[in-house]
C-alpha cells in the first residue's frame, strides 16, 4: 500500500503581526473574483437559472474554502496526492464568468501532483486572474499541465502585451502565488512568451502512485 507523508501548508506572507495582516489582505485579493462571478450569475437575466444557481453556488463554496484555510490554518489543507489536471479545470471553469477572453485548458489525464488543494488553487487562480486582465477583451489564455521526468507542469500563457506592460495591481497577485506555492514545496517561475504575453509556471512534484514513497 503506498502512502503520502501529510505535511502542514502555511504560506508566509510576512513576520508576526505583518503576516497576519499580509494574510488578510491575501485573501481579500483573492475573494474578489469570486464575488464578481456570484453579482454577474445573479444579475444575468437570460440563460438557464438552474445553471446560473449553480455557478454561484460553485463560487460560494470556492469563497467559503478559502475563508476556512485562512481561519482554520494550515491544518485543514495539507500536503497531499492531488489530481492536478482536474483542479486546473475547476479553476479555469471558476474564472470563465469574470473573463473577457477565452480561457482554455489542455492537460494529460489524471496527472497526480503533491499539493495543498486550496493553496494550489488560490495560486493558480491568482495567475489565470492576472493572466486574463493582461490578454484583455478578445484576448487568449490558456492553462496546461504536463507530466516530465518525475514533476508536474502547469503553466498559464497569455497573449497580452508581455512583461513590463502589465498592469502594476498584479504585483500583489504574483506576490501570494509565489508564497502559497512555496508553501507547497512547488517552484514558481514568471517567463517571457515566444512571440508575445507571458507564461507562468508552477512545478510541482509528481504524486503517481510508484513516485511516492511506500
Amino acid at each position: 500500500m503506498t502512502s503520502v507523508l501529510l505535511h502542514d501548508c502555511s504560506p508566509t506572507f510576512g513576520q508576526g503581526a505583518d503576516r497576519d495582516v499580509d494574510t488578510i489582505r491575501a485573501l481579500c485579493h483573492d475573494l474578489r473574483q469570486p464575488l464578481a462571478a456570484i453579482q454577474l450569475l445573479a444579475a444575468a437575466e437570460s440563460g438557464d437559472v438552474r445553471r446560473r444557481l449553480d455557478g454561484i453556488m460553485e463560487q460560494a463554496k470556492w469563497l467559503a474554502d478559502m475563508v476556512d484555510e485562512v481561519l482554520v490554518g494550515a491544518k485543514a489543507d495539507r500536503l497531499d496526492r492531488v489530481d492536478v489536471s482536474e483542479l486546473a479545470e475547476t479553476c479555469v471553469h471558476r474564472a470563465q464568468p469574470t473573463a473577457d477572453c477565452t480561457i482554455s485548458c489542455a492537460h494529460d489525464e489524471q496527472v497526480f501532483g503533491l499539493a495543498a488543494p486550496v493553496a494550489l488553487s488560490r495560486a493558480l487562480g491568482c495567475l489565470i486572474d492576472n493572466a486574463a486582465r493582461a490578454a484583455g477583451p478578445g484576448g487568449r489564455v490558456v492553462v496546461s499541465v504536463v507530466r516530465r521526468g518525475g514533476q508536474v507542469f502547469m503553466s498559464v500563457v497569455d497573449d497580452g502585451p508581455g512583461l513590463g506592460h502589465v498592469a502594476g495591481r498584479t504585483s500583489l497577485g504574483l506576490t501570494i502565488t509565489r508564497a502559497l506555492v512555496a508553501a507547497c514545496g512547488g517552484r514558481f517561475e514568471l517567463l517571457p512568451g515566444r512571440d508575445r504575453g507571458v507564461v507562468a509556471c508552477i512545478t510541482l512534484p509528481d504524486a503517481r502512485p510508484e513516485a511516492v514513497a511506500s
